[in-house]
């Protein structure tokens, strides 16, 4: 950054010789360092969670036919807290088989007559049960992150590229002495509100997890640029206003 104003400074110096009646004037209202880029809000993580995604989702086959799915969860600790054991319970509802079940096909093709008269035939299906598994993760501690690979017996491995609804139990845990004062120990069944699952419509699960969310770093290089562009408009003022006195000192010998 230093060299870089460095070499404006010397480059407008040069200018100021090449040019010493030139009337150059400070903008800052016109300035590309006050001019700030909108930017698209998108889905975003926490910072004061432990954020998690399923990924590298593979059907098991069986003589041909998919009988299983081994799946990857990757956990980032973004929380004080130390972990000794959790179990994450997830589900998915089978939307799929819902909007395409037979009974269903049948009465919307048949009339209200028929209907009436095979109403005994045409029973009510039960509703389809959700995609569910669980994971158990043990000696967890904080800003560290963990991949877990387990299985599941279904053939809809689909369905896990979906948003999932969870909950963590039991959980047991361990805070640090500086998050609860006296207390160096705390112990729960149920903390699924310190957890973030991140779905397949969120950016960040498409990458690598970091301490912060995507969104704190664009916000964190957006203010170090508008820094870096401030400065600049500080060395230009600083280098017209010089302008402005060698023309005054040029006009008196002259």
């Amino acid at each position: 950054m230093k060299k870089s104003l460095v070499i404006l400074a010397s480059l407008l110096y040069s200018l100021t010789i090449a040019t010493p009646n030139s009337s150059l004037a400070a903008t800052p209202n016109n300035s590309p360092a006050k001019q700030n880029k909108k930017q698209v809000e998108e889905p975003t993580t926490r910072s004061d969670a432990v954020i998690f995604k399923v990924h590298n989702i593979d059907p098991v086959e069986t003589d041909g036919v998919v009988s299983g799915c081994d799946f990857t969860v990757t956990l980032f600790n973004r929380t004080s807290i130390n972990f000794r054991n959790f179990t994450i319970n997830m589900s998915w509802d089978d939307v799929v088989s819902e909007r395409f079940k037979f009974d269903k096909y049948v009465e919307s093709v048949m009339s209200k007559e028929d209907l009436i008269k095979f109403k005994d035939v045409i029973k009510e299906e039960a509703p389809t049960a959700p995609l569910s598994t669980s994971i158990t993760v043990n000696a967890f501690g904080a800003n560290k992150q963990v991949s877990v690979r387990s299985h599941m017996n279904s053939e809809k491995c689909y369905l896990m590229l979906k948003d999932a609804r969870f909950n963590v139990t039991p959980c047991d845990i361990a805070r640090n002495v500086s998050s609860l004062g006296d207390m160096s120990l705390a112990e729960t069944n149920e903390c699924t509100g310190l957890f973030q699952f991140v779905s397949t419509t969120n950016p960040e699960y498409y990458g690598k997890f970091k301490s912060i969310s995507i969104t704190e770093e664009a916000e964190q290089n957006s203010i170090m640029e508008n820094q870096e562009m401030t400065d600049i408009d500080i060395v230009i003022g600083k280098i017209v206003d010089n302008l402005g006195v060698s023309d005054n000192t040029l006009n008196n010998i002259n």
